[in-house]
């Protein structure tokens, strides 16, 4: 599949709002893959608003979810958080040159980010007309960062999930709407984090194994993710069903 192929692919998947299994919390995850697939980030986080005004990391590439989290709580001020206030793009490249502009504007997140491996990273803001409702963040590997030109590409794919994030139920999204809607995300992600940390103690997994596990359930039964994980959490879902692919419990 050439890349013209894949973006025609990428742009369907995360417009399809209508389709009958439409998971705002899977349409995260699609757009960090896309993000590290068509674009060439090597880690991607997507993290969004709180109502306190805090980031939670929704959605990371392979390993990157443990890697967001220590840069977004220790690192404390950095392009995530300075992309959220501003609502405009962040680039921190070169951020192991410390006597550099950005290594000595963000000395906490250049160490962080240098001893991962990571020495250039961008934020760009997810945003719904003019209110800023996350960040995507894009780690990488090359201390130059990104093109103009792939960071646009991002912020397209950005900018076409987050509206369909908000505005995936026919009815339009008013502006009061739209915080509403964004917490009805996080409370989603919250509650597939909570049953996966279920199955990994109740089954001995990882975190990654349970949650591929819940995965492959909501697959087989024809269920939401979001769904499947409210399920086992009021546990209306039998743990071992899930653990052993059987049923729907």
């Amino acid at each position: 599949m050439n890349r013209e192929q894949q973006l025609a692919e990428a742009f369907v998947g995360l417009t399809d709002t209508l389709a009958e299994d439409f998971d705002p919390v899977v349409l995260l995850d699609r757009l960090a893959g896309h993000v590290v697939d068509i674009v060439g980030a090597d880690q991607v986080g997507i993290m969004m608003a709180t109502a306190r005004g805090g980031l939670r990391t929704m959605s990371a590439s392979d390993e990157g979810a443990a890697l967001m989290e220590r840069l977004r709580l220790r690192a404390g001020e950095g392009p995530c958080r300075e992309c959220l206030r501003t609502g405009l793009a962040v680039a921190a490249t070169r951020l192991a040159d410390v006597d550099g502009a950005a290594g000595g504007r963000w000395a906490r997140l250049a160490a962080l980010a240098a001893r991962a491996g990571f020495p250039a990273v961008h934020a760009l803001p997810l945003r719904v007309n003019h209110q800023v409702i996350g960040v995507l963040a894009l780690l990488l590997r090359d201390p130059d960062g990104l093109s103009d030109d792939e960071l646009r590409l991002a912020q397209a794919l950005a900018d076409v999930a987050t509206v369909a994030l908000i505005h995936y139920r026919p009815d339009p999204a008013r502006p009061s709407d739209v915080l509403t809607r964004v917490q009805a995300v996080v409370s989603a992600r919250a509650t597939v984090d909570m049953a996966t940390g279920m199955l990994a103690e109740g089954g001995g997994l990882g975190i990654a194994e349970a949650g591929q596990a819940l995965r492959a359930h909501a697959r087989r039964n024809g269920g939401r993710l979001t769904e499947v994980a409210q399920a086992l959490v009021r546990r209306e879902l039998d743990l071992r069903s899930v653990l052993t692919g059987t049923g729907t419990g």
